[in-house]
């Protein structure tokens, strides 16, 4: 071999081996991929927290229950959110849930003996419960740390009522300012202890307030009505009536207003009006009876005398108004002898036995 051909083949096995490495390297390398490669999904994005606003916004939209929902989630992470808490007792409360309310508002109570709502919540349930000493121990504690309100002093006073410490009561009510019930307990308070004047000045700024008051209304009336003033009587009575309509007292007391004033036709509708409600003392039922039929005789009605008087004896057997006046009935329409039937059974009654007895020997 010559030097040149010697040469060529070093040049030809260097190419070679060079060649051979290329392959080498872009066989480590692997062969390009068909498609680009695709980059990892990115993690999820946590959901966002709830706040209390999203639950004030779902209850503003009458959804209590996606409220409740939002924030029961809010205390699943702190159960001593008072402001959550809150939130939650006034959403129950507005949903009907009065128990749950209650229930936490206890709880608010618990973690701030003077949040005023919860307080006045807690001691209007215990009130309700008719639990008047712990409604008053807590109210005069809030008082002293100076946080009360006149709803609390509301509280104070109506305990105070309840537990019979009228000094301490008039002393409350008075704080509690111009609150509708609290004037129309002062009222009360004043009239039971004869203090007229300012019994009829708490009755009327209660009525400056709400003119449908029915303590307020009824005990105007008993005052006029003390004082003669006959139709301001009526008018305060027949407010009352209509704030209360299955009460008695009011419906009563108006009819004999209607009397005094001189109005036998409303006095009777009244007084019927009232013996058919609940509630009236047998007592009073009596005397009702027997004034109504005084009433029908007086306005000339002698057949209703009869309807009357025979439902109130099967309720008073020994009534003898009753009698005495179904007998007058029997009288005017000329049956002698069932009218002495009636004076007989009249005469029974130790109260109407003179009366019954004249009127018995009066008849030829």
């Amino acid at each position: 071999m010559t030097s040149t051909t010697r040469g060529d083949f070093r040049f030809f096995t260097a190419a070679l081996a060079a060649a051979a490495a290329i392959v080498l390297i872009a066989g480590c390398g692997g062969a390009p991929p068909d498609q680009p490669p695709v980059d990892a999904e990115p993690e999820a994005a946590a959901p966002p927290q709830p706040v209390l606003m999203d639950a004030e916004v779902a209850a503003k939209a009458g959804d209590f229950d996606a409220a409740i929902l939002i924030i029961r989630e809010i205390l699943s992470g702190n159960t001593d959110d008072i402001e959550a808490l809150r939130l939650l007792a006034r959403v129950q409360a507005a949903g009907g849930d009065r128990y749950g309310s209650a229930g936490t508002w206890e709880i608010v109570a618990y973690l701030d003996p003077y949040d005023s709502d919860a307080a006045y919540e807690v001691g209007t349930s215990m009130a309700r419960k008719g639990n008047w000493e712990e409604v008053r121990t807590r109210m005069i504690s809030l008082d002293a740390a100076g946080k009360a309100d006149a709803r609390h002093y509301l509280l104070a006073g109506q305990a105070d009522l309840e537990l019979g410490y009228r000094m301490e009561a008039e002393k409350y009510l008075l704080k509690a300012g111009d609150l509708e019930l609290a004037q129309s307990l002062l009222g009360k308070l004043y009239y039971n202890r004869g203090d007229i004047d300012n019994a009829e000045d708490a009755f009327l700024m209660a009525l400056d307030i709400n003119g449908s008051n029915y303590t307020a209304n009824l005990h105007m009336g008993y005052i006029r009505y003390h004082e003669r003033k006959y139709r301001g009587a009526i008018r305060y009575y027949t407010a009352a009536h209509r704030a209360e309509p299955s009460d008695p007292m009011a419906c009563l007391s108006l009819a004999a207003a209607f009397e005094k004033s001189g109005d036998r036709a409303s006095a009777i509708e009244y007084y019927r009006k009232g013996l058919g409600l609940e509630g009236i003392a047998a007592s009073e039922r009596k005397k009702v009876y027997t004034t109504t039929a005084r009433l029908l005789l007086e306005s000339g009605q002698t057949d209703e005398i009869e309807k009357l008087a025979s439902a109130g004896v099967r309720e008073f057997s020994k009534a003898g108004g009753l009698y005495f006046y179904w007998g007058e009935a029997l009288l005017k329409q000329g049956r002698k002898s069932e009218a002495k039937e009636k004076y007989k059974m009249a005469a029974t009654d130790t109260q109407w036995k003179d009366p019954a007895l004249k009127r018995f020997h009066s008849i030829r």
